[in-house]
């Protein structure tokens, strides 16, 4: 028999006692809810955040899109105020009812925009403050205001997208500046039609190109006729389909009639503006009354005074020429100076004369002794600016040291000499260079007007006002 096996402890040779398990159900379900409660808190916090991300982005994205809205309507408004033509000697007071006008007829009933309005000094672009400018197909929307500072005005441009509450404003000053004009880029200018004859030369001073001619006549199919031997410039005309006959003439250099067409005739030229002249800062030192004599110093020369100057005349300064007049200048005249037209001059070239038939010595203004003649010596680049006025040369004139200016000029006979500056016909009348006159043109470009000529102006940004503002 077999005895039965004990699990005996092997120092005291007793049973050892089974060890105790505690009791392990259900933990692992507790471990799962817990991952189960965490991994839900993560996703909810990460759906949160995204959330979050999201609309910040939205929001994001409709500031900039309000902002590109209001930057829109700075552009918008840039564009339309550059459209603006404002003439010379509209006064401050009249400025601002110009652009409004201007602007009426420009943007109202056009498209999205019904109408726009004026409250006192500020012009409101729609009309009412609730409406805006529609500037994308994605809902961006602009409104502009303008404000009269006097003879600057200041633009604020509110943008938006849809109607969310996003606004943006953006806000600049502008400011009136001269328009530039090509027109004393020419030699010789007019707006009616230029005629050259017998041996008459029209020649650049120190570039052949400053012998250039530029007529902007419509009214007759051939606006430019060069009979004469020489133009050492191109011709240019506005007419697209206008003629230029030059038969036998020298023109940009060149004699052969084909080449001539090709390199040196332009037509649908864009038409220049033709300058206004504005005299009163001469007439601030005319302060003698002509009533005689042959020395005549800062002088007015009366209405319907009608002098000859026979035996010749010396003229310093300013000679200041009231309307209607004729004034003739025989033998020798020597002129120191600068002879000008009273302004909005009554009468018309038929009656309003100056005529040089002898010979001319001229100095500009600048020549004179600023101790004597002051601030008169600044106003430099005129030599005659004689609106409503015809002049004529027919005897030498050396150098004269400005611009001519008039509705009606001929050069005839053996009239020859140096223009420091171009020779402009401001009205629609015929030019003329006739007999062996030859003309010399130092023309001086848009760099440097002559005084007393003007141009009309237009708005322009000022940079450096630029702000981004409360809409």
């Amino acid at each position: 028999m077999i005895p039965a096996q004990h699990n005996l402890h092997p120092f005291t040779d007793s049973p050892s006692p089974r060890p105790f398990r505690p009791s392990r159900r259900g933990i692992a379900s507790v471990l799962a809810m817990l991952y189960l409660v965490l991994f839900s808190i993560l996703a909810v916090g990460f759906y949160a955040g995204t959330t979050t991300a999201v609309q910040v982005v939205g929001n994001e994205r409709r500031v900039a899109l309000a902002q590109v809205a209001a930057e829109s309507g700075m552009d918008f408004i840039r564009y339309h105020l550059a459209q603006i033509t404002i003439p010379h000697g509209v006064h401050q007071a009249d400025l601002f009812p110009t652009i409004y006008a201007a602007l009426q007829n420009s943007l109202e009933n056009t498209g999205n925009i019904t109408s726009i309005s004026r409250v006192n000094n500020v012009i409101h672009i729609p009309a009412h403050s609730h409406d805006y400018v529609n500037a994308d197909s994605i809902g961006s929307r602009f409104r502009i205001t303008i404000e009269d500072l006097g003879q600057k005005i200041r633009i604020k441009a509110v943008g938006r997208h849809n109607d969310y509450h996003v606004l943006r404003a953006v806000q600049m000053d502008y400011d009136l500046a001269e328009k530039a004009s090509a027109i004393f880029d020419f030699g010789v200018a007019s707006k009616g039609k230029i005629t050259t004859g017998g041996s008459s030369h029209i020649k650049g001073a120190t570039d052949p190109k400053k012998g250039s001619v530029l007529s902007t006549c419509l009214t007759d199919p051939t606006p430019v006729i060069i009979g004469g031997h020489e133009v050492s410039g191109d011709i240019s005309i506005t007419n697209p389909s206008g003629n230029v006959s030059y038969a036998g003439a020298s023109v940009g250099g060149d004699t052969d009639p084909i080449l001539i067409a090709k390199d040196h005739i332009h037509k649908g030229v864009p038409e220049p503006e033709f300058p206004t002249i504005d005299t009163d800062a001469f007439k601030a030192y005319a302060t003698n009354i002509y009533t005689g004599g042959k020395i005549l110093t800062n002088c007015v020369i009366p209405a319907n005074t009608n002098p000859k100057f026979t035996g010749g005349v010396t003229i310093n300064g300013v000679l200041y020429v009231e309307t209607p007049n004729k004034i003739d200048f025989g033998g020798n005249a020597v002129v120191n100076g600068v002879i000008v037209v009273q302004n909005e001059p009554t009468g018309s070239p038929s009656v309003n004369q100056i005529n040089f038939t002898g010979t001319v010595n001229a100095s500009p203004v600048s020549s004179l002794d600023p101790s004597i003649y002051g601030d008169l010596t600044k106003l430099t680049g005129s030599f005659l600016l004689a609106p409503n006025f015809a002049v004529s040369f027919t005897g030498n004139f050396g150098t004269i040291g400005g611009s001519i200016i008039a509705s009606k000029i001929s050069m005839t006979g053996n009239a020859e000499g140096t223009v420091q500056g171009s020779v402009i016909n401001i009205d629609d009348t015929v030019m003329t260079v006739n007999g062996s006159a030859e003309i010399t043109i130092a023309s001086t470009g848009t760099t440097d007007y002559p005084a007393g000529v003007f141009f009309s102006s237009h708005y322009v940004p000022l940079p450096d006002t630029y702000l981004e503002v409360q809409p």
